[in-house]
């Protein structure tokens, strides 16, 4: 499955067109509950994704901020759209799937799962329409400022958007 094909279609049967995406809309829609608890322990535990027979649960680190929450609840639907299994246990996911263990695809369940939190969130078609907006209404006049206001509109992070519009080849650097 194509993650970022995958998402797209959830949007789609969700009938989702305008930012920001409502995660929790989308885990409502699959049947999935969604549970905000401060995990705790050495590693920091951003979700958990439970499922069998007869439910689905998304375990949120509520002690992460929201925007942090929310790329959370993106990322464990990709585990349980995109990848079978019962339980899947994730330590603070990293937006950007490009670091060094994910370009050796030591884990392509979890870079797939990005992947698909990346679109879920930031689709792509969305992305370029508020480039658009912002560049005609001249409302920034740098990359940074394009991010940040990204940032605002999709509720996401900066880091995040910074890194979608750096993987979309709209800006030239994610920082």
């Amino acid at each position: 499955m194509n993650p970022t094909t995958e998402a797209q279609k959830l949007l789609k049967s969700a009938r989702i067109d305008n930012p920001p995406v409502s995660v929790d809309k989308i885990a409502a829609k699959l049947k999935a509950q969604l549970t905000f608890e401060p995990f705790k322990g050495k590693d920091d535990i951003s979700g958990i994704l439970y499922r069998d027979e007869k439910q689905t649960v998304i375990g949120i680190n509520s002690t992460h901020s929201k925007a942090r929450q929310r790329f959370t609840i993106a990322h464990e639907i990709g585990h349980l759209v995109l990848h079978k299994g019962e339980l899947f246990v994730d330590q603070a996911v990293r937006v950007n799937f490009r670091d060094k263990r994910s370009s050796l695809a030591e884990d392509q369940q979890e870079i797939e799962a990005n992947k698909f939190a990346a679109e879920l969130l930031m689709p792509q078609e969305m992305i370029r329409h508020e480039v658009e907006k912002c560049i005609t209404k001249k409302k920034v006049a740098t990359e940074a400022q394009l991010m940040t206001e990204l940032a605002r509109v999709f509720d996401v992070s900066e880091q995040a958007m910074g890194y979608r519009l750096f993987n979309l080849g709209i800006i030239s650097s994610p920082s």
